[in-house]
């Protein structure tokens, strides 16, 4: 990438216009950075990122922030999302211990008439 090409990318050039008008000066900015470096690859992956509309800033990761705003948009989602997966998880490893269905098993067996049935063929 030669300078003039570069230099159309930057602010006052033809094509950084043209950035602006379509993603706005966050977005210009960003591929205007990645022009400057005279990279195609940064260049491309920062087009990229603006027309799929990712050229916002970073991800805010405050403990409180995100509590807040989980609590301002649905406050009992995350709780209730949280308890239904331990919920899940607990029952299902659970139900999968062999001993547990060995255990209902002979629970079963005999609630549905095991010990009548056993006698029977004792006496037989």
């Amino acid at each position: 990438m030669d300078q003039t090409l570069i230099n159309r990318y930057q602010p006052g050039g033809d094509i950084y216009a043209t950035l602006v008008s379509r993603y706005g000066t966050a977005g210009a900015d960003t591929i205007a950075a990645a022009a400057a470096t005279g990279d195609n690859t940064q260049l491309n992956y920062a087009l990229a990122n603006a027309q799929t509309g990712m050229t916002g800033g970073a991800l805010n990761d405050s403990t409180a922030s995100i509590l807040a705003g989980q609590l301002a948009t649905d406050p009992l989602a995350a709780p209730l999302g949280g308890l239904n997966n331990a919920l899940n998880n607990s029952i299902l490893s659970f139900l999968k211990n062999p001993t547990v269905l060995l255990a209902l098993a002979v629970v079963l067996f005999f609630a549905f008439g095991g010990a009548t049935w056993i006698r029977n063929r004792m006496a037989k």
